[in-house]
């Protein structure tokens, strides 16, 4: 008697138990586990600030690093390229941002800092301060995807469009417009997820007089991510003036490119070649 009570105990529980399975929803086990947002929550992050002082490197780290302090980040600034020799410091540096124009990087410098990014430690920052950074290095351009060559017009009204609303760094922003700032134009890696564009839609742009091929309809990237080896890379060329930041769509863009490459030591990596002339 006690061995069929047994039995039908044991029926009894299979039975719930795989009643339970049927109330879960389908796909449940196909679905991989989400990944976090980004953080910079005790995030190790280096500044390097330099170069042409045009774009207000020293006043940018007032601007900036509380900003990044204030998400609970570890921010060490220097005001020197020799920090990238600092084997110990860039093995532990989550993020490096670097707002430094033109100016130089020696041998032993660029190894550093190419050396801490194919291991996985992000790059960033913004215009020129990354964009028109050491234009004799081409490595170094070939690991940020692009470079700085020209601003027609100069300081001049024009609209930034976002073309990929699905990216975690967009997702939510609105195209929008910049006032009385320079309007990049880049030589960039066609194989870049661009993220955001703008389009050049007058005219003209050069000096009275004077003749340039005309650029009217041509667009441009503005916001990229890619990897160089297992480092997250993000750029805005947006940022002549720190004022542009004043402008909401272009700090958050700012603020979420450099969480995203902070985890390149934490998360899977993802797919960011889109190459524009596909086969």
């Amino acid at each position: 008697m006690m061995k069929i009570k047994s039995i039908n105990t044991s029926i009894f529980l299979n039975s719930i138990f795989f009643a339970f399975l049927l109330l879960l929803p389908l796909n449940i086990f196909s679905q991989k586990k989400e990944e976090k947002n980004p953080s910079l929550k005790s995030k190790n992050i280096v500044y390097v600030y330099g170069g042409w002082e045009g774009h207000k490197p020293a006043e940018s780290v007032d601007m900036m690093v509380p900003k990044l302090r204030a998400e609970g980040a570890n921010v060490k600034v220097f005001d020197t390229l020799s920090v990238y020799t600092d084997e110990k410091l860039m093995a532990e540096t989550d993020l490096i941002i670097q707002i430094w124009t033109m100016g130089k990087l020696t041998e032993e410098q660029f190894k550093g800092l190419e050396k801490a990014v194919m291991n996985g430690t992000g790059f960033s920052g913004w215009h020129g301060g990354m964009g028109d950074a050491f234009r004799d290095n081409l490595r170094y351009q070939f690991m940020v995807g692009g470079q700085f060559v020209f601003h027609p017009g100069g300081n001049i009204d024009h609209s930034i469009k976002i073309i990929d609303k699905e990216d975690p760094i967009t997702r939510g922003l609105n195209d929008f417009d910049l006032k009385k700032t320079e309007q990049y134009y880049m030589l960039i890696d066609p194989n870049i997820k661009v993220l955001a564009i703008s389009v050049f839609d007058r005219d003209k742009y050069g000096k009275p007089g004077k003749k340039e091929d005309p650029i009217k309809g041509g667009t441009m990237p503005v916001v990229w991510k890619k990897y160089y080896g297992k480092g997250r890379i993000f750029h805005s060329s947006i940022g002549h003036h720190l004022t542009d930041f004043d402008v909401p769509e272009v700090l958050e863009m700012q603020m979420r490119g450099f969480r995203w490459a902070s985890e390149g030591k934490y998360t899977e990596k993802e797919s960011t070649i889109t190459p524009a002339y596909k086969q």
